[in-house]
């Protein structure tokens, strides 16, 4: 279980409709979402000769070279006491593939959401203070050392991306990571809570951190695409959408727990 930090795209609407709309735009993605029945041939990785193998020496398969899956489906259907219908009950495709039958949600990437633990992620630019259209929540107190931009003022959880500032956030992050990675060097504690590992390369870290500072560990664009940090050229990707969005549509800062 993990938490991690997101960015919502939403089209522009008033902000009472925020939290609701990205919930909504999310709801693809929702684990607990409950999609028609399927084919599941990935849980258990039951096809996987990895598996076959680790059951024989379990003693649960015999150790023959000749098993084959419908041996292997009634075998460990015996096993969990599973008949046709229930839930764990292995089947067997016209390929002689095991599979289970499946309702959960195969692109489910969250279960929950939540406040952030280090407060506003965002900044807006300073002619922005006081817009309505500028999203806040209530942290109540903040832990000081996960709050990597304590401090600063302009901060925010969102709103119309003309009113964000990510240019300051970026030059903010990039200042920072040089300040911990000099006190680090020095004889400092390794920096936690940033969204990489430090190394002695400061170049790098800078980089890095400049790099990692808007979009978080995924974003969900405005045609409700999901990209995140598992694709190669993430972070690369991600900004360059950011910085060319209509100046009207809404980018909201979420919390997930999966």
């Amino acid at each position: 279980m993990s938490t991690y930090d997101m960015l919502v795209v939403l089209p522009p609407m008033p902000p009472e409709r925020y939290r609701e709309a990205a919930t909504a735009a999310l709801m693809p993605y929702y684990s607990e979402l409950e999609v028609p029945e399927y084919r599941d041939y990935e849980a258990a990785d039951p096809n996987s000769v990895d598996w076959v193998q680790a059951n024989k020496e379990r003693g649960i398969l015999p150790n023959r070279e000749d098993l084959g899956w419908n041996e292997i489906a009634t075998l460990m259907n015996a096993q969990v006491e599973r008949a046709p219908g229930d839930d764990g009950y292995m089947y067997v495709d016209e390929a002689e593939h095991g599979y289970y039958l499946a309702t959960y949600n195969p692109q489910g990437e969250w279960d929950g959401l939540r406040l952030r633990l280090g407060g506003p992620r965002l900044m807006h630019r300073p002619d922005a203070a006081g817009n309505p259209l500028l999203a806040f929540y209530d942290y109540g107190e903040i832990p000081q050392d996960r709050d990597l931009l304590i401090g600063l003022p302009n901060r925010c959880d969102g709103g119309p991306r003309g009113l964000l500032d990510f240019d300051t956030l970026r030059a903010a992050h990039e200042r920072l990571a040089g300040e911990r990675h000099d006190a680090w060097v020095a004889g400092g504690d390794n920096p936690t809570a940033w969204p990489f590992w430090f190394t002695e390369n400061r170049t790098d870290n800078l980089a890095l951190a400049r790099a990692n500072a808007v979009p978080g560990y995924a974003l969900l664009r405005l045609d409700g695409s999901w990209i995140d940090k598992r694709a190669d050229g993430y972070l690369d990707d991600a900004n360059a959408y950011l910085d060319t969005l209509d100046p009207e549509c809404v980018v909201l800062d979420v919390s997930c727990h999966c």
